[in-house]
């Protein structure tokens, strides 16, 4: 398995855009399924809705884990602290991206839509070959 770089990361998320992102409920982890939407800049960029308990659980506790896993069972995992990010230039780029998501909240200026990201975090990648997992930090 190759070194874990930031770019290899953000062309496994490409690859396998859809993942887990694990949370804290009530002091009980929380996993749910979301894709990742975007990389610009090194930032890491997803998307939810205000109305949602995932939003509510991430405004209580910004620490979260996204998991990712390819088809041959490479598994990705990326650790953080969120930022909202209200740029409409960027909400307009992740809305860009994905039509459900655009169908759903139709504009970047829906006051439910909202855009997260990790700037700085962790990642890992592992494989089955009992190779150490590779590291990142972002």
């Amino acid at each position: 398995m190759e070194d874990l770089t930031m770019q290899s990361m953000i062309q496994f998320l490409k690859e396998n855009s859809f993942g887990f992102l694990a949370t804290m409920d009530q002091g009980r982890p929380k996993v749910r399924p979301i894709g990742f939407m975007m990389e610009e800049n090194g930032i890491l960029y997803f998307n939810t809705n205000s109305l949602k308990d995932v939003y509510q659980q991430i405004v209580a506790n910004s620490f979260v884990e996204y998991a990712s896993v390819s088809k041959d069972m490479v598994t990705l995992r990326v650790s953080g602290e969120v930022e909202f990010c209200e740029d409409i230039q960027i909400k307009e780029k992740v809305l860009s991206i994905n039509e459900a998501v655009k169908q759903g909240y139709k504009t970047a200026q829906n006051p439910i839509y909202k855009v997260f990201c990790l700037k700085h975090g962790f990642a890992s990648i592992s494989d089955f070959s009992g190779q150490p997992a590779k590291k990142i930090s972002f």
